[in-house]
């Protein structure tokens, strides 16, 4: 069971730290570096959640009747608050995230808005200099 609870703390740790990365890769715009991260990440909480179901299974079988160290339990109750905090962050990434989406999106349009007015100006100008009425000066 400590094995267990040390491997789900190394797991938490590893994942604050690519959240770390994560939120670097959203708040720069760099979403290839994003999908690296993610796709980490990933790998990491389905080894996380093994390991969590190890650990309640354990716990289930065994009961109180299987001794774990103070330092185990203060690692376990840790192991809580990393996940706590994980969660937290996730949340504020995919809030960040989704506010980095509508701002690009909204910029798209504008550009979209600013190519058609500059269309409209040029096809202007190209009527008034081919099309525009011309002064003789043969006379």
């Amino acid at each position: 069971m400590e094995a267990t609870i040390d491997r789900r703390f190394a797991l938490l740790e590893l994942l604050l730290e690519l959240t770390v990365q994560q939120e670097a890769a959203i708040s720069e715009g760099h979403m290839n570096e994003l999908m690296r991260v993610l796709s980490q990440k990933q790998r990491a909480v389905e080894q996380l959640v093994q390991a969590s179901e190890q650990l309640k299974n354990v716990r289930t079988e065994r009961g109180d009747s299987h001794p774990v160290s103070d330092e185990h339990r203060q690692r376990n109750t840790k192991c809580d608050e990393m996940h706590r905090e994980l969660m937290a962050r996730e949340q504020a990434s995919e809030q960040m995230l989704s506010e980095n989406r509508d701002e690009v999106a909204s910029q798209l349009q504008q550009n979209e808005g600013a190519k058609r007015a500059a269309k409209g100006y040029d096809q202007t100008n190209r009527g008034a200099s081919s099309g525009g009425s011309t002064l003789d000066l043969s006379q």
